[in-house]
């Protein structure tokens, strides 16, 4: 075949199925431009996500993982609108998505809980890294929130890992959230001590005490007469970081003002009878 008929052919061919090469081409070009758009937006919602989560303070491995994952599902959902624009049924690739993310839920349901329990923690931020709490009778200070766990340290300085799922289900106690704390204490005394000497005394061991707070009064009352005690609260408050300073300063002051004015402090006893046959 000459040039001249090649030439024919070729202008034959395209004046007998125009219409389906444009419609291809178009078609094909469309899914070029879905394709750049669901990138830039899947860029878009990756960066304002890692914006958000930065600025809300959370840990960078969280920040990568939420990030790429929110990338990814993005590019996913561009690709299947890709294929659908250039004429592949979805409906099977679809199909076998969900069963493929159903079949890896399944495996994975363990640590799919701990990581929606983690995404949970990230939103409603009951406690942030530096905080003092307590989560499943585990007292510490957060070191990190994971994807799948929370690390406290103890003050034994032990490493308590706790998966989220059992940390979002878990009564939580912050200790460190609100500036001030009230320090409760029971004092007992014996019942031949004097009430209003009791009140005195231990009046004088919260004012001698450092870092009490002056804006709450403190209270001082008689609570319960026990078996063997009258039983006094002692109720004061000061600020989260002078908590245990307070503690053992106004027990030494309180402890050392009984012993000063003879208040006697009950201890258990034990009557033992011996019957000699």
């Amino acid at each position: 075949m000459n040039f001249e008929g090649f030439l024919n052919y070729t202008l034959s061919f395209i004046e007998k199925y125009d219409g389906v090469v444009f419609s291809y081409i178009a078609h094909f070009c469309f899914a070029i431009i879905i394709f750049v758009i669901g990138r830039t937006i899947a860029r878009f919602i990756s960066n304002q996500l890692k914006r958000i989560l930065s600025n809300r303070h959370v840990d960078p491995t969280v920040v990568k993982f939420v990030s790429a994952l929110a990338y990814y599902a993005t590019i996913v959902m561009t690709l299947v609108a890709v294929l659908g624009q250039l004429g592949v049924q979805t409906a099977s690739i679809v199909a076998v998505i969900g069963a493929a993310g159903l079949a890896v839920g399944l495996a994975l349901q363990g640590s799919l809980s701990n990581f929606a329990a983690g995404v949970i923690l990230i939103i409603f931020r009951p406690f942030k890294v530096g905080e003092t709490v307590i989560i499943n009778s585990q007292q510490g200070i957060i070191d990190s929130i994971q994807i799948f766990s929370t690390s406290i340290v103890t003050p034994t300085n032990e490493l308590v890992i706790i998966p989220n799922s059992q940390v979002v289900s878990a009564n939580i106690i912050n200790y460190t959230r609100l500036p001030e704390r009230r320090l409760d204490l029971v004092v007992n005394v014996g019942y031949d001590s004097d009430i209003q000497k009791v009140y005195q005394v231990l009046k004088q061991a919260v004012d001698k005490t450092n870092n009490i707070l002056t804006s709450k009064e403190p209270t001082i009352r008689l609570d319960v007469l026990d078996a063997s005690s009258m039983n006094f609260n002692v109720l004061v408050w000061t600020l989260n970081e002078n908590y245990g300073a307070v503690k053992g300063d106004l027990l030494e002051n309180i402890k050392n003002g009984l012993t000063e004015n003879n208040i006697n402090i009950p201890y258990p006893t034990m009557d033992v009878n011996l019957n000699n046959k």
